[in-house]
Parts: C-alpha cells; structure tokens; sequence
C-alpha cells in the first residue's frame, strides 16, 4: 500500500490527527505567531536598571491550525485527480464562507492553498492525434500519439495536492460528549487460600498423582460449560438493555441548539451532507458537569431545567467536503423547488440514523433536535413531509435490502 507524500511545506512538528479515502487532517503547530512590542513609560530622570523604570516588553501570539489535506490518488487518471481535488477544495472553502455570512459557527479559514493545473496532466485527444492499429498488430506502429509517459505524470504530481488551513476548534465533538463510558467491572482476586492450593497440586504432581482439583475440573466441565453461557447471556442483555448515552438536561439543550444552527444552514441553501454527531463540535464542554450514570441523568433531567437555560451551548459545523448548494426555494419552478426539500430532509435523515445506531436510547435526543429545526428553519413543515418520504425509503431498504 503507497502511503502519499505529505504536502510540500510539511514540518516534522506537524502531527497527524486522521486519514481517510479523501483526506487528511494535520495539526499544524504555531501557524500564526504575531509579535507586538508595549513600550513603557519612564517615570523618574534616572534610566538606570534599579530605579523602578519600564523596559520595553514584548508580548508574542501563536495559534495552531488544522490543516486539510487532499492528497493525490494514484489510482485517478492525473487529469481527473487535478480537476476533482481543486473543485472540491473551492466548493468546501465556498460553503464555509458562505455559513459565516449566514451567521452559522464554522472554523474560520486561515489560508487556502491549491496547486496550479498542470499541462502535464493535461490530456488533449484530437482527431489528428489519435493513434491507428494500420502499422502494427498490436497498435504500436500508429503514429500522432500523445500520451505522456506514467513515471513523468507522477513525478510532475507528487506534491500537488491541495490544503485547506482551518481555525483549530477547542472542544469535543457530539458524539464524545452524548457518550457515557460505562464501568469497568474489577477482576476477581485470588482467593485467601489460592497460594496453598497451588502447593499442594505441585506436590501432587511431584507424586505423580492426578491434583484433586483437576479431577473436580474434568468431572463438572460440562455443568461449568452450560453455567458459563447463560452467565454471558445474562451479562449480555443487561449491556444491551442499559442506554450508555446522556440524557439529562445539558444533553436534550445542545440537541436543540444544533437543531437551530441546521436550520440556518439550510436557511442559506448549504447542504452539509455528512451530517453526524462526529462533524458536529462543542465548543464549550467544559461548562457543565460530567455526565452522571444512566438512570440517574434520566432522572435528573426534569430537576435541572432551570439549570440548563443559564448555559447556552456553541456548535459548531465541520467537514464540509461532501456539501453542496440546494436550490433556492424561492425559485419559480416547483420542481426545483421540491428538491431542495429532498436535499434537505435526506441531511436531517442522515444525521437522525447517526443519532440512533451510535447513541442506545437518543430518540429523545432527535425530538429535541428536530424541534430546534423546527423554530429556526423556514421552510421546515415542507421538509418534515419529505422527511416522512424518505424514512419510508430507509425502511424498505432495511426490510428487502
């Protein structure tokens, strides 16, 4: 397996944070460092060291990045992979900037960079340029071809791929914060008489006698057997049975908040189109409590109702590499009109199921969150009909496959 080159700037200082099929995230330590001198003021005739005086004092600003990186697929034609990685990357950065205008939280850009087309990768197939199999048996012979060689197209390609700098976000992600890690079960101590025993089957062994323990284990092996499967099955519905995911107040507030910041996205006609609690980020976790255990946050959470209305949570929106532009709704054709709510209902589809397969027990989650889109989308009673379409679809596919 190739692993790609890093971009053309990379620092050893850079840490790789994620990779997938389409890019990579790098942390990018100290991307901007602004330095700014505070010169004092002398209060005394004397200049000297010891006389209470105001040197000059500089005061340095560094914030790290998030650097996005669409590196080059070897198995693209170079052509394609130039035309794809630059399209992708401007209508990323356009999507970004245009929530900013809409007033949604997303990371700010702090530099984009995309490589020139290069003419290398620049296959022009004309009439006069094609080659014939007249000469040759295996169309070798032909003449006028133009197809430059593969070693050339890779070397002029290694470092052609295109970054994206983002503001870093301090917080957590959705997905970390609806989660309650569950207990660790401590591991059974030895027993008080455990080292004896295993002198006494030591000595036993010695003797050439079979331990007496041995003997109970061969005689009882298959009552420990039948016993030991239905304690796992026992063990496993009670796993299965207890919901491992934030229920309380602060939990059902941030779900309606994200509901309010998808519906002024949509509002702008930006389609996210990875919606899930994984591209959706907390900025201040910090400010509320750690979740308590699922029965108690369940229970807990119509006494803290007071308490969650003091803390707004701040969301914010990322990865927006596979979003897009809906149609606007004001448009006179109705058609267009009706897949713009498609496009819509199948980003609110997408996230509900990551909501549901991810966190046990997060229906409430999703009413709360679809009830925050509600009061902040304009055009959302026209969406939830598409929405009930497209459960529909979902669950035919689920039934059939």
């Amino acid at each position: 397996m190739m692993i790609p080159e890093p971009p053309r700037y990379y620092d050893s200082n850079w840490e790789l944070l994620s990779q997938g099929a389409e890019a990579r995230v790098w942390l990018v330590p100290n991307f901007i460092t602004r330095a700014t001198t505070n010169t004092g003021t002398n209060t005394g005739t004397n200049t000297t060291n010891n006389t209470g005086t105001n040197p000059s004092k500089s005061l340095s600003f560094t914030s790290d990045a998030i650097c996005k990186e669409r590196f080059v697929k070897s198995y693209r034609h170079p052509a394609l992979n130039d035309k794809l990685t630059r399209a992708r990357t401007k209508a990323e950065a356009k999507s970004l900037s245009k929530c900013r205008r809409g007033g949604v939280s997303v990371p700010v850009i702090l530099g984009i960079d995309i490589p020139p087309a290069s003419t290398s990768s620049a296959i022009s197939i004309s009439a006069s340029s094609t080659s014939t199999c007249g000469n040759g048996s295996n169309g070798s012979g032909g003449s006028g071809s133009t197809v430059p060689d593969n070693d050339n197209v890779n070397n002029d390609n290694n470092n052609s791929s295109a970054c994206l700098f983002l503001e870093k976000i301090e917080g957590c992600t959705l997905r970390s914060f609806f989660a309650i890690k569950p207990k660790k079960a401590s591991r059974s101590t030895e027993g008080e008489n455990g080292g004896n025993v295993g002198q006494v089957e030591e000595e036993a062994q010695a003797q050439g006698e079979e331990p007496a323990t041995k003997r109970a284990k061969l005689e009882n092996a298959n009552t420990d057997e039948a016993n030991t499967k239905n304690n796992n099955k026992n063990n496993n519905n009670n796993n299965n049975n207890t919901p491992h995911t934030r229920l309380d107040a602060y939990a059902k507030k941030v779900a309606h908040t994200t509901g309010i910041v998808i519906g002024k996205m949509h509002n702008i006609n930006i389609i996210h189109g990875d919606l899930t609690t994984s591209n959706i980020l907390l900025r201040n976790p910090n400010d509320v409590p750690p979740p308590l255990s699922s029965s108690v946050s369940s229970s807990s959470s119509s006494s803290s109702t007071d308490t969650k209305l003091s803390w707004e949570p701040d969301i914010v929106m990322i990865d927006f590499g596979l979003s897009s532009t809906s149609v606007n709704t004001s448009s006179k054709n109705k058609n267009s009109s009706s897949s713009s709510h498609e496009e819509r209902a199948v980003d609110l589809y997408v996230l509900e199921r990551a909501f549901i397969t991810t966190h046990v027990g997060g229906e409430v989650l999703v009413d709360e969150m679809l009830r925050g889109y509600k009061s902040s989308c304009k055009c959302s009673d026209s969406v939830f009909q598409r929405l009930s379409q497209v459960r529909l679809r979902g669950r035919k596919r689920e039934c059939f496959g």
